[in-house]
């Protein structure tokens, strides 16, 4: 009993110690950051983080550092409420003023619309975006999760001759409109489509193939264009450089027809930076994603791989699609075509 006793007097000693430690470290640092020149310091660099990520210099070492733009927002948003808790308002205005402005402006360079549209009884179609080599050679759950997306049009990227194969022993029967470009390295890609491919061509970039094509809709009088491309990921200032260029390639295929157009590819750029709106805006495209992140889950991550589409489609919803261990495998939307849309001949 004496030894309970003595060790319950221990722990409380040791909590009431660890207490006023954290009470007198709370103290300290109040009294620090109520010295002006330190808070407008803070203020400064807090202000100046916001700036850089909404107007980022077109230099390699900058564009790395937006990148993390939305857990930079979310660090912000942790620094006001720390502000809160040691009674400092001016650096907890600042601090939530830029964690507001980053917000707006991270959904304004999505898709700032709040609601997907209402559909109607227009024709839509469904479009499925996989990256084959992040599911580790899981063929049977890959193509499963191709399978229960049921896409009208399939998009695949990094596609290896032991995933071809694969694929084209359960896809082809319910995709018989497909074509392929194998490669040993990251840039081989394929496409599947339940419609007759009307035209496809194979376009490069550096050495890099990209298609775009046409499609027909079984049954009906619509036609859709798409383009895919998958560009190098900027690692290094030369890398960036190349795929800047690859994406302006990307634009000028996407803006080449007036029919809807749908463009899908892994860009390796989060929706924010200068290279992803001047595709959109060149090509007269939307972002079917609504949010700058993957979900919860991947809260420390970026988003690389989209789905756009132009004025000829309402997009209906989107989706990601996981792997079984809960890995980012693809994307996924539905696309309504509009009243005005172009018609086949």
């Amino acid at each position: 009993m004496a030894s309970l006793q003595s060790k319950t007097t221990s722990t409380s000693h040791y909590f009431s110690a660890l207490s006023i430690s954290i009470i007198f470290a709370q103290v300290m640092v109040a009294k620090i950051l109520d010295i002006r020149s330190i808070q407008i310091s803070l203020s400064i660099i807090i202000v100046l983080g916001m700036i850089f990520c909404i107007f980022t210099p077109n230099y390699y070492l900058f564009k790395m550092g937006a990148r993390f733009a939305g857990q930079i927002m979310l660090f912000y948003m942790a620094l006001g409420i720390t502000f809160l808790i040691l009674n400092q308002p001016r650096l907890m205005f600042t601090s939530l003023a830029c964690c507001a402005g980053l917000c707006i402006f991270l959904k304004q360079s999505s898709n700032s619309d709040l609601k997907h549209p209402v559909p109607t009884d227009e024709l839509s179609i469904k479009v499925a975006h996989f990256n084959v080599s992040v599911s580790d050679e899981d063929y049977e759950s890959t193509v499963q999760a191709m399978l229960q997306a049921d896409a009208d049009l399939i998009s695949i990227q990094e596609l290896t001759p032991d995933w071809q194969y694969a694929l084209n022993e359960v896809l082809t029967d319910k995709y018989p409109y497909y074509s392929s470009v194998v490669r040993f390295d990251p840039f081989g890609l394929a496409v599947y489509s339940k419609h007759p491919i009307e035209q496809l061509d194979t376009f490069y970039f550096e050495e890099i193939p990209n298609y775009s094509g046409t499609i027909k809709i079984n049954n009906s009088n619509h036609k859709f264009k798409f383009v895919c491309g998958h560009t190098t990921p900027p690692l290094y200032s030369l890398a960036y450089e190349k795929m800047k260029g690859h994406i302006k390639v990307l634009a000028q295929e996407a803006t080449q027809d007036s029919m809807p157009v749908i463009t899908i590819g892994n860009f390796h750029a989060p929706p924010w930076w200068a290279e992803i709106q001047d595709l959109r805006t060149t090509a007269q495209l939307a972002d079917s994603r609504r949010s700058a992140a993957y979900g919860i889950s991947e809260i420390f991550q970026s988003p690389g791989d989209y789905i756009f589409y132009n004025q000829g489609f309402s997009c209906l919803n989107f989706e990601n699609i996981f792997t079984p261990n809960s890995s980012h495998l693809g994307i996924q939307g539905r696309y309504q075509f509009k009243r005005n849309a172009e018609k086949a001949n």
